[in-house]
């Protein structure tokens, strides 16, 4: 199919978007709410459908996205990555604005909400794009003993709180060489918390193209978990790259991977400490660990495994939509 993704965030375009022209789709990226550029590219390429995705910054204009889609009254694809979350402020607000007619949410609890407003819904789990997220030649720059790579987001009171303070936290006083990067860490740390990290961990902002060297490179990757039944993309950023990945221990890290087999988990700031100091010294199991992490990632959970699993549903609404 030709699919007109309306994406902004690179990290959308790295991962959805290029797992969809692996898989045999024709896609035209545009990555601002421009009428013009929007009707050129659906005059020129001649579009199946669109495509939105959930926390990206062109989809935050619903208005305007709107505004253009019932122009051209093509098929609407949207991926709910917010769900279940933010689902009552983002995905729902999006798709009573927008005219929506799939879609493919990662929180089996919002299907009955899609269902209920008449739009079908499929659950589709986020995941990763081995061709890019994979494992690389270490760079000098980036190795280091632990790497975290999170944005703070500390004013969500959710299950986040407590996987930060059990797995990063911990970390601002133990004697790693721990790099942290993303935002929010300087100012809205103690401004939400009423603690200040370690200066020197503190490496600002990453931009995603990086972050296969950054895996690949430390000798121990953290994702923390924002909630209990879901995994963070981050978590399967890391296992494709190669890394070893040392993460919350929660019902959905359970239920999808094997502690002690191809990831770690904590439950506690005293648990994270003691299994950093193990690992740094077991060189050997640390790798065995990573490499299994790696054959999971490359074969479950992969948007190219998992987008073909469900695209006949979408495919069918798509002729259904257009009478074909």
């Amino acid at each position: 199919m030709r699919i007109l993704a309306l994406m902004e965030a690179e990290h959308h375009r790295m991962n959805v978007g290029w797992a969809l022209e692996e898989i045999g789709h024709h896609v035209l990226h545009i990555n601002e709410p421009n009428e013009k550029r929007i009707d050129e590219a659906v005059q020129y390429f001649k579009p199946h459908m669109t495509y939105g995705m959930g926390w990206d910054l062109l989809q935050d204009k619903v208005e305007t996205v709107s505004a253009i889609l019932r122009k051209h009254n093509l098929f609407h694809l949207y991926f709910a990555e917010e769900d279940w979350l933010h689902y009552g402020w983002w995905s729902s607000l999006y798709v009573q604005t927008v005219p929506t007619h799939f879609v493919m949410t990662r929180s089996e609890r919002c299907l009955p909400n899609y269902e209920q407003m008449g739009i079908p819904a499929v659950f589709l789990d986020v995941g990763s794009n081995p061709s890019f997220q994979r494992p690389v030649k270490p760079v000098p720059a980036y190795a280091c003993d632990v790497s975290v790579v999170v944005n703070g987001q500390f004013i969500h009171d959710v299950f986040r709180r407590k996987s930060l303070a059990d797995l990063v936290y911990p970390l601002f006083g133990a004697p790693f060489d721990t790099r942290i990067r993303g935002n929010d860490w300087h100012n809205e740390l103690p401004r939400h918390i009423g603690i200040t990290a370690n200066p020197r961990m503190l490496y600002g902002s990453l931009p995603y193209c990086e972050t296969p060297k950054v895996h690949s490179s430390a000798k121990i990757n953290i994702s923390v978990q924002t909630v209990e039944d879901q995994l963070s993309s981050r978590t399967y950023d890391i296992l494709a790259a190669g890394g070893f990945l040392l993460t919350s221990d929660t019902p959905r890290v359970r239920e999808r991977l094997k502690p002690g087999i191809n990831c770690e988990v904590s439950d506690s700031p005293e648990e994270t400490i003691e299994k950093i100091r193990y690992y740094l010294q077991h060189e050997d199991k640390r790798k065995e660990i990573a490499g299994r992490g790696l054959e999971f990632a490359q074969t479950e959970a992969t948007y190219q495994t998992n987008i073909p699993r469900i695209w006949p549903l979408i495919e069918a609404e798509v002729n259904r939509y257009y009478g074909w």
